[in-house]
């Protein structure tokens, strides 16, 4: 089951199809909702929306898709090819839906629509780097400062985020800035949210004095990973084993009920997982 997971993750149509739901999710978000209130998005996005308020007779397509180009250009021989094209592929699909993809939610209130606005971009955001690909050009201009110089991703968006609200303080009210950083800020959250809905996993460690037992019956009947660490007790001096296994919400307490009915004195310690790669779980990404 989690190789065919494994494979459909790895494939081009499953990317292509994450990248079309995010960047759709994203648009909602900003068409929907945000551009009524005038706020301001954060990254290129952003940065286009503040230049299409000074120079409003180019359309934001087309400004986004301006900004976009030289960064392609300029990235083409810094990235894998397949992260490449994935983020042309973003590009392109946020650009056209920006033209089409036309609507108003309703939302009047600027604080709901803050929040609103930035759980849907959010939302989209997570979506679209849960793929192999990326948000657009920025995503790969990213990975090449953090390649070349050791630029830290966060610390790169959060100084790009800066410039963009800088470039904005000339043209919006105070009010339309801190709205927009209340949106920026739910958007951030609710992008790590999304995220961890798809790499999230429980790590348990087990310590208990039958680890053979248990490792066993872990592996070979219920076909779960676990690896098994000698020890002894610090307090008794009795051998001991710990044996650490990574499994999700749905199988935890299947887990648990193995552990304890093979040995009632075993301690269960559960931790939560930001993500988790490698072996038969997510891949890395290829930049």
């Amino acid at each position: 089951m989690e190789n065919r997971l494994r494979s459909l993750s790895d494939s081009l149509m499953w990317n292509l199809l994450l990248l079309v739901i995010g960047a759709f999710v994203f648009i909602i978000g900003y068409n929907g909702v945000a551009a009524h209130h005038d706020f301001v998005p954060g990254a290129l996005y952003g940065l286009s929306v503040v230049v299409h308020t000074l120079e409003p007779e180019m359309s934001l397509s087309k400004w986004y898709l301006l900004l976009n180009i030289p960064l392609f250009l300029v990235a083409w021989k810094g990235v894998s090819r397949r992260f490449f094209f994935l983020n042309l592929f973003t590009m392109s699909m946020v650009t056209l839906m920006t033209s089409y993809v036309h609507l108003d939610m309703g939302i009047r209130n600027e604080m709901y629509a803050a929040i609103v606005a930035g759980a849907l971009m959010g939302a989209g955001g997570g979506i679209i780097l849960r793929s192999y690909g990326g948000g657009g050009g920025l995503d790969v201009v990213a990975v090449i400062l953090n390649r070349k110089y050791g630029v830290r991703f966060g610390v790169f968006y959060f100084a790009v985020n800066a410039l963009v609200m800088v470039f904005a303080l000339s043209r919006y009210t105070p009010d339309k800035i801190i709205a927009s950083l209340v949106m920026l800020f739910i958007s951030s959250v609710l992008t790590e949210y999304v995220l961890s809905l798809f790499n999230q996993r429980k790590a348990v460690r087990i310590i208990t004095k039958k680890g053979a037992d248990l490792v066993r019956e872990i592996t070979s009947v219920r076909k779960m990973h676990a690896t098994i660490f000698p020890g002894k007790g610090g307090y008794t001096g009795d051998d001991l084993d710990m044996v650490f296994s990574v499994t999700d919400n749905l199988r935890l307490r299947s887990l648990e009920q193995i552990v304890f009915d093979i040995d009632p004195e075993a301690i269960f310690v559960v931790e939560n997982t930001f993500s988790v790669m490698g072996g038969s779980f997510a891949r890395r990404k290829d930049y």
